[in-house]
């Protein structure tokens, strides 16, 4: 088998089983077939070949100059590569993936930036309800501190989402086109409810949250969504505020700290990987191994 027909093999899965989006295929494609030219001669290449000292070669020399960023990504391609071979053709990889290709980029990282108890409460309190766009903002908030929801994902709920009488929220359209149902936290519906009621002008608009000044009534885009967060942050003064994405690890780590377990949180967050979860809570998923196993790519 050639390296491009292997290529294509894995971009089929990733469209077909893996339901991942275009950029996301072809990022993990052109990962994969980097890794395979280095490894293999053309003529040479089977997967069955493919050995843990390939994997440590490779990064260990191709990956040297590469910050720890592209490395890791790189990393988790591999990874989801090998899962792919598990899968389609029943080879095993076990060595390949109980290396601990990621340990060397957490150590090098800081912890998951996430806010602390006060912050948290100083950012919630940074909003002002006493108008409709306060109102509204603050039920943005809540949805990516409760629900550790996305920018992209709060920006595109529906009201058509919602099952009040079951207190569920499905969240649709995310990174690897599928679904997942959601828990209402009382609070968060409450705020939601609160915005409908007292803020949300009338509009034929099915989207939950709407622009007020400019194109009235119209959906709000992610940066929309996004910026909302950055200026209640500067109000609350919040210094080491580096991004939305904090109210996800905010999330990610209240939920560890209650005790729920990786699979349930990995599930909340839409994440297509438990590793992926682990990364957010500063967890090495090495050790976890023994206890959750090969958590398998979402396939729907």
């Amino acid at each position: 088998m050639s390296i491009e027909a292997e290529i294509e093999r894995f971009r089929k899965y990733l469209t077909e089983v893996a339901k991942l989006s275009d950029n996301t295929i072809v990022s993990q494609c052109n990962a994969v077939k980097i890794f395979l030219y280095c490894c293999f001669p053309e003529k040479d290449f089977s997967p069955e070949k493919i050995t843990v000292d390939h994997v440590r070669v490779y990064l260990t020399n191709t990956l040297r100059h590469v910050s720890n960023v592209t490395r890791k990504t790189i990393i988790v391609r591999i990874r989801s590569y090998v899962r792919f071979l598990e899968f389609n053709d029943g080879v095993k990889f076990d060595k390949i993936l109980k290396l601990p290709m990621t340990s060397p980029v957490w150590k090098q990282a800081g912890i998951s930036k996430y806010l602390t108890d006060s912050e948290t409460n100083a950012l919630l309190a940074a909003y002002d309800q006493s108008n409709p766009t306060g109102i509204r903002d603050y039920a943005i908030a809540r949805c990516l501190k409760d629900l550790g929801l996305r920018c992209s994902e709060v920006a595109r709920l529906s009201l058509n989402d919602f099952e009040w009488l079951e207190g569920t929220v499905t969240i649709r359209q995310t990174k690897t086109h599928s679904e997942r149902s959601l828990p209402l936290h009382a609070v968060t519906g409450k705020t939601i409810e609160k915005y409908l009621l007292h803020s949300r002008p009338d509009t034929q608009e099915r989207i939950l949250f709407v622009r007020f000044k400019k194109e009235l009534g119209q959906p709000m885009g992610t940066s929309q969504v996004r910026n909302t967060v950055r200026r209640a942050a500067i109000r609350a003064g919040i210094e080491n505020f580096t991004g939305t994405h904090m109210l996800t690890h905010t999330a990610a780590k209240e939920m560890i700290n209650n005790g729920v377990d990786l699979k349930m949180i990995a599930d909340i967050l839409g994440h297509e990987s438990i590793e992926t979860t682990s990364i957010y809570t500063k967890i090495n998923f090495m050790e976890l191994q023994d206890v959750a196993g090969i958590w398998p790519e979402v396939r729907t």
